[in-house]
């Protein structure tokens, strides 16, 4: 690695983080990277990869600003199922972010 700021690179299992923070910006790009695919197509779409999710949730999600936070693996979900990266989902300026990954032993 380049970045001499990073001294050791950490990896967390998934199921050790509770939520990702939802943030406004994140409830635009949401719906932008949504486009003209319908809450009810999506909650379907995430369903079919193992995440259940209601259209409402979803909608929340995109409007209501009390949402605070999303689960990592809804947020793996909607990256699958919009094919987008996590740093294009959550708005991150670097493309340098750790995977989350499940931990097999745990």
């Amino acid at each position: 690695m380049e970045n001499t700021d990073i001294k050791e690179i950490v990896m967390l299992p998934l199921s050790e983080i509770l939520s990702v923070r939802w943030t406004e910006a994140r409830q635009r790009q949401l719906r932008r990277l949504r486009g003209d695919v319908k809450l009810t197509e999506l909650a379907r779409k995430l369903a079919e990869a193992g995440v259940p999710v209601s259209r409402q949730y979803l909608h929340r999600m995109e409007t209501d600003p009390e949402v605070k936070g999303a689960s990592p693996e809804l947020i793996q979900g909607l990256c699958q199922v919009l094919d987008v990266s996590f740093p294009e989902l959550l708005c991150l300026e670097s493309q340098r972010i750790l995977q989350l990954g499940v931990d097999k032993c745990n």
